[in-house]
């Protein structure tokens, strides 16, 4: 299996010189299993950088086949809506799959929302090219998709709850554990333990330096260290912090990078987009 960040930011897109080692767009990580089958976690801005290249592929003809797994409906998570071109294509399929956001708001009418004039030309869902469905999930059900297996959990994000999930495919597995803040930083949640358990590669959230977290609790966001706590009890073998503030530079994610290592002997990176690595 590989993956790609295609977006590694939290709440709005950056642009500038001290954000393009890292890079600037908004959540949007793209995992290849062997043989072809793919899946797109969350559609923030940098989906719109993956459209581009999957235009020059079969979606770009309308014979491409996608599922999109959302986290939750934040803003900079389903920024790249609008803008994804494969859903300007006859022919693509295209699945959209996430939990309702709110109780009694579905999923198809926050989407939706996205998409009304007030904000977008499209003027609505019904007025995408490709077929496009969405499908509520239910977080703690495994999901079966083509060429992967994936295991959901709720996780708490300030006045809501997220789905997490953990993504597994040619014997390599991937968790993914963004916009996430547990009660106790010291004690994860045994959800989040379970999805990372023994994991090749855990992408955590990390919107705040440990030395920064005090000011932001109940924000919704973890410091870096939640994300050792839950590598180091889980065995997850490599640990990506994720989800960078937009007021991170790179060298300030260097730092926190250095900081964080040394508290583990897990190996950790932060999360940039960049090329296809192995998993």
């Amino acid at each position: 299996m590989k993956i790609r960040f295609w977006g590694v930011r939290g709440s709005f897109a950056m642009s500038g010189r001290e954000f393009l080692r890292y890079g600037g767009n908004t959540t949007s990580v793209d995992l290849v299993a062997s043989g072809g089958p793919r899946l797109l976690i969350d559609l923030g801005t940098g989906g719109t950088e993956l459209a581009k290249q999957l235009m020059t592929s079969e979606f770009g003809k309308g014979h491409g086949t996608l599922p999109i797994l959302l986290s939750h409906t934040h803003l900079d998570h389903i920024q790249g809506l609008p803008f994804f071109t494969p859903f300007f294509i006859k022919g693509n399929q295209i699945r959209i799959l996430g939990a309702s956001p709110l109780s009694g708001v579905s999923l198809e009418a926050t989407l939706q929302n996205q998409l009304a004039p007030h904000y977008s030309p499209l003027n609505g869902l019904e007025n995408l090219a490709a077929g496009v469905t969405i499908e509520t999930i239910t977080p703690g059900a495994p999901l079966e998709l083509p060429g992967f297996e994936v295991a959901t959990a709720a996780v708490p994000h300030g006045s809501m709850v997220t789905t997490a999930y953990r993504i597994t495919a040619d014997g390599k597995t991937v968790t993914f554990l963004s916009d996430v803040e547990y009660p106790l930083i010291d004690d994860p949640l045994p959800e989040a333990l379970a999805l990372a358990h023994e994991a090749d590669l855990l992408i955590h959230d990390a919107m705040h330096a440990d030395h920064d977290y005090d000011l932001r609790k109940g924000w919704g966001h973890s410091p870096a260290r939640a994300g050792v706590v839950v590598a180091e009890r889980a065995g997850a073998k490599k640990l990506a912090l994720f989800h960078h503030s937009p007021d991170a530079t790179d060298d300030m994610i260097d730092q926190v990078v250095e900081r964080t290592a040394a508290q583990t002997s897990v190996p950790v990176i932060a999360a940039a987009e960049g090329n296809y690595m192995d998993v």
